[in-house]
């Protein structure tokens, strides 16, 4: 595939949705870490926290570097679009380590394709090159991708994180020691990402992947004690490359924000992240999420794994393979299940997936485009169609289902947008028309089908439904409102007091209102206190947590979009 095609593809899918949208409650967590390091003392960037609330969920490593990009760009951009920008780093890494790691796997003797009996076949480094695009194209074609790198969360880090690992694997036979410690390192900025868990799940198939390529008979010809040694030599760098890497973490938080606090916050840490095997609920939420989430990565790794059976120890598969076992079994251990643990492996499932692309049969790769061109033609067809109703009214199934998601919503038609929207589409129409009446032989072609079918729908839906999505999950209005509110009632510079506040609302507010909650490591007495019910759920309209008849209920108020919520502002009774 050509250069140039790959990276506008690249560009195309990574750029669009970052940038000048409102904070969704999907978003806002992340950035309520990245906004209160960027914004606090040491304690903040150590010790987790959103707008003064505990979070003990993953690690700090992306929120650093988000807070950073906020400190650095966030007056020029905008403070949610520097925070956004984490992906432009986060996704071209995980790509180029995965290219660089597939390439180096697909250059190997075992990966070779079949030699045709009068020559023809393709060169080591073109071959090799086809592959590496192809794994490139099949991580930017899953489906699950789509949201999840596109959030401020720690999602594209650890994408990245597991693409150097894998490259590290690829380059044993290079210098095993540096290649050990690079693994190792990534082991632990897992572990700053996501906790320990999934860390240990990556170390260990990392270890087995060293361990298989140093004991291998054929390693450079040596003696079996010599390999043994340099098996274990390799693991010894592995865990202290990683236990160097996962102890940044506590030992700054000790040093610098006292050692008691340190130890409470890491034992509220750790019992927030339970372990233990699924039931029937968690292993059903795995099939069902995972074969939509992980497609077409699992069927095309599957068939890599039957195609190549007779040389399954060759490197290009038990490499990762083994990476892929040991974080599937980190994933089967961690309670409860999210969509977390399935990106992780994303990276070792579209190293498998390349090599099996490139053995598909005829018929069946041709069911394969067909079913990316019909599928993605009628979403795309979908999207339009819902457009259209929004603005004109008709249908009017589908302008009365709109209304009723977005109530009190007024269309109104963006030229630019509507424009480009078309102009993708076109692109889409030409491609199809490319697959039909060419009938390109290329391998990389289903692949890019579904890349660009992925690519061309998330641009539409970015540039159709944008302004309706902010409508619909923006806190911006509300938070000023709530903010106005306060501040006639006398807040000033003092606090709130959050009551069973979610941390994404209580960062949407902190942001967007400039309202200070109290925080709750620290209890200080605040003067006004904001309760969220809803109605949906177990919550009582009982006041914040004092003595009986210590609190005066001063407003309550809705969010229109939302009427099952109630809002109330409760003042401490003098």
């Amino acid at each position: 595939m050509p250069r140039w095609a790959l990276a506008g593809l690249l560009l195309a899918f990574i750029v669009p949705g970052l940038f000048g949208h409102d904070l969704w409650p999907q978003d806002a967590t992340g950035f309520g870490r990245m906004w209160t390091m960027a914004h606090g003392t040491a304690s903040d960037w150590l010790l987790q926290n959103v707008a003064g609330a505990p979070e003990l969920q993953g690690g700090p490593l992306p929120y650093w570097f988000g807070a950073l990009l906020i400190r650095a760009g966030g007056a020029a951009v905008g403070e949610v679009n520097a925070a956004a920008a984490a992906n432009l780093v986060w996704i071209p890494l995980a790509a180029l380590a995965l290219w660089i790691a597939v390439y180096r796997l697909a250059r190997r003797d075992e990966a070779q394709p079949v030699v045709g009996a009068f020559g023809g076949q393709a060169k080591r480094s073109d071959y090799a090159r086809l592959l590496a695009d192809i794994a490139v194209l099949v991580m930017v074609g899953t489906l699950g991708v789509l949201l999840r790198l596109h959030q401020t969360q720690s999602d594209g880090a650890s994408v990245a994180i597991v693409a150097l690992a894998l490259l590290a694997t690829s380059l044993v036979e290079w210098r095993w020691a540096p290649a050990a410690i690079l693994a190792g390192l990534c082991s632990g900025a897992l572990a700053l990402t996501l906790g320990p868990v999934p860390a240990t799940g990556l170390l260990l198939g990392c270890a087995g992947a060293f361990c298989s390529a140093l004991l291998a008979r054929g390693a450079q010809a040596q003696p079996l004690a010599r390999r043994l040694a340099a098996a274990g030599a390799a693991s010894a760098l592995l865990l202290g490359a990683a236990a160097l890497g996962a102890g940044v973490w506590p030992l700054a938080a000790a040093l610098l924000c006292g050692r008691d606090a340190a130890l409470g916050y890491f034992d509220a840490w750790r019992a927030a992240q339970p372990l233990g095997w699924p039931g029937a609920d968690g292993g059903a939420w795995l099939l069902r999420t995972g074969a939509w989430f992980l497609w077409p990565l699992w069927p095309l790794a599957a068939w890599a794994s039957y195609a190549w059976r007779t040389n399954i120890r060759a490197a290009h598969l038990a490499r990762p393979l083994l990476v892929l076992a040991g974080l599937g079994l980190s994933m089967l251990v961690t309670m409860p299940l999210d969509e977390r643990a399935l990106v992780l492996l994303i990276p070792p499932l579209a190293v498998l997936a390349a090599f099996g692309a490139t053995t598909l049969r005829r018929a069946l790769d041709n069911v394969i485009d067909w079913f990316a061109m019909a599928v993605f033609s009628l979403a795309l067809a979908f999207f339009w169609g819902y457009y259209a109703a929004m603005q004109t009214g008709a249908p009017k199934a589908m302008a009365a289902s709109v209304a009723r998601l977005v109530p009190g919503y007024t269309p109104h038609v963006q030229a630019i947008s509507v424009v480009l929207a078309l102009a993708a589409a076109i692109v889409w129409i030409q491609l199809i028309a490319w697959r039909v009446l060419r009938r390109p032989r290329v391998l990389w072609r289903g692949p890019m089908l579904a890349a660009a079918g992925v690519t061309v729908l998330w641009i539409t839906a970015v540039l159709l439904f944008l302004p309706t999505v902010n409508y619909l999950f923006s806190y911006r209005g509300f938070a000023i409102e709530v903010a106005a509110q306060l501040n006639a009632r006398g807040l000033g510079s003092g606090c709130v007091q959050a009551h069973r506040i979610p941390p994404a609302e209580r960062a949407m507010l902190a942001y967007y209102g400039r309202i200070r909650f109290g925080n709750e490591t620290t209890p200080e007495t605040c003067r006004f206190a904001l309760h969220r019910e809803a109605r949906r759920s177990a919550l009582d309209e009982d006041p914040p947590p004092g003595l009986r008849g210590a609190w005066e209920l001063s407003w309550e108020g809705r969010r229109r979009v939302h009427p099952d919520e109630r809002w109330r502002i409760w003042t401490r009774a003098d």
